[in-house]
């Protein structure tokens, strides 16, 4: 019997059995749809975590902390020599590192001001890095500065308690318009003099703004300087990166202490040539001593637990897709016995036992075939209903609205093709052993429509 043959076979008695085959589809397409959709949830929310994750961070960057051997038992420091030894390290693209201004920092633009962190950068290492700005140009000169993304809208003038709005933004009337690329401004920082709290300012100019940050809800107002601008700020507070003095401190004390000061980085950063490198990076660093973190271990964490999630929901799925091959076996042995007189006449002229076999085999097949077709179909359209509505939902019962579409179920094509696959594996299981028992029908009985 040729192919053709077996299939235009089938499908007469699929079409004579029709309501029944329609439940068994029916089953296995619902099956089919429920493992598929609980596998998507899995898929969906590991997809958005990670995505959140690496919004705002490079995948090649490690952030170093400090060495775990403090000689004097203080904090964890980063000195010059320890960002020489970062750099040698083999496949290290750019280490950053950054010096924290130890005082209440105000930017001055004209009659404006805002409160901001100041910190002191190395500009060759940011560009290496790939740090990149809204506007603007990168300093060139040591009086130059960049500036975050939203100093401008922190910029006012008058009272801090009535600038504000209740959605916590600066008002109209005391926000600053103007453009900052350009502009003379001055850094004001504080110090105790002779029992008094004594304001010094330091003349800059802006001529780079930061990107945008990657979240609505932050808000960059840091401003990066030049070792020679940190130095001026040091001649006024008289101090090591112009930290305070504390007034019960005697100036003779003070002088110890900052004596004793060295130059540290508070804020270090290593970047490798590419992703492959970050693992074997960071373990190096830790046998070297130093504390690091890098986004890719945060997301082996996340990729282990997701991975038992994902498990645990398939398994789940799995169980209905084996309820449902419990109503193709039942199809299947139904057609046999409804087919006996058929199958004696094809074992009279000659049928082999095991075309009959792969007839019934096929069969089945189809079944899974097309309830995993539609299962997949119908997987979809409930993944893209689930996206859809997930907002809305957010939006009436908490009264939040998202920052971005938040999709909670993805479906990877790979995963639609093994339930494909996998719900035809399980047809053609339940009916192995309806259709072995139709190659053993006697042919004499069959004929005689006697089982």
């Amino acid at each position: 019997m040729r192919f053709k043959d077996r299939q235009n076979f089938i499908k007469q008695n699929m079409k004579k059995n029709k309501s029944r085959v329609f439940m068994t589809v029916l089953a296995t397409a619902i099956g089919c749809a429920f493992l598929i959709i609980l596998a998507s949830i899995g898929f969906g929310a590991q997809r958005y975590i990670v995505q959140d994750l690496l919004k705002d961070r490079s995948v090649t960057e490690i952030s170093v902390q400090g060495k775990e051997q403090v000689d004097d038992g203080g904090n964890p420091r980063i000195s010059e020599d320890d960002i020489e030894k970062l750099e040698s390290i083999e496949n290290v693209q750019a280490v950053t590192r950054k010096q924290m201004v130890e005082n209440q920092s105000r930017l001055l633009v004209n009659e404006y001001g805002t409160s901001v962190q100041v910190s002191v950068v190395d500009y060759p290492s940011e560009i290496e890095s790939g740090f990149e700005l809204d506007e603007g140009r990168m300093p060139e000169e040591d009086n130059e500065i960049i500036v975050g993304y939203n100093i401008a809208e922190q910029l006012h003038t008058g009272n801090e308690e009535q600038i504000y709005n209740d959605e916590g933004e600066v008002k109209q009337e005391f926000s600053y318009d103007g453009e900052l690329i350009g502009e003379e401004v001055s850094i004001e920082v504080s110090q105790w003099v002779e029992g008094e709290l004594t304001n010094g300012e330091i003349s800059v100019e802006i001529v780079g703004i930061g990107e945008e940050p990657t979240r609505d809800w932050m808000n960059d107002t840091n401003v990066f300087i030049s070792e020679a601008t940190l130095g001026k700020i040091e001649d006024f507070t008289g101090t090591h990166l112009g930290k305070i003095k504390d007034p019960s401190i005697d100036e003779e004390q003070w002088e110890e202490e900052q004596s004793a000061e060295e130059k540290n980085y508070q804020d270090v950063k290593v970047y490798a040539d590419n992703v492959e490198q970050v693992e074997s990076i960071s373990t190096e660093l830790k046998d070297e001593g130093y504390y690091v973190y890098s986004v890719t271990e945060e997301l082996d964490q996340v990729n282990v637990v997701f991975a038992v999630v994902k498990a645990g929901l398939i398994f789940v799925g799995a169980i209905a897709l084996l309820i449902a091959s419990i109503g193709i076996y039942n199809t299947m042995s139904m057609a046999v016995t409804e087919r006996t007189q058929d199958i004696g006449i094809m074992k009279a002229v000659g049928g082999h036992p095991k075309l009959i076999r792969n007839i019934f085999l096929m069969e089945s097949a189809y079944i899974g075939l097309i309830g995993a077709f539609i299962g997949v179909v119908v997987a979809y359209i409930i993944s893209f209903g689930i996206n859809f509505s997930l907002p809305v939902i957010l939006q009436q019962v908490f009264e939040e609205n998202p920052e971005e579409a938040i999709q909670l179920s993805y479906i990877p094509p790979y995963v639609a093709l093994l339930c494909i696959l996998l719900s035809i594996g399980i047809a053609i299981l339940s009916g192995l052993k309806p259709a072995r028992k139709a190659t053993k029908i006697d042919v004499l009985r069959a004929l005689r429509r006697d089982i």
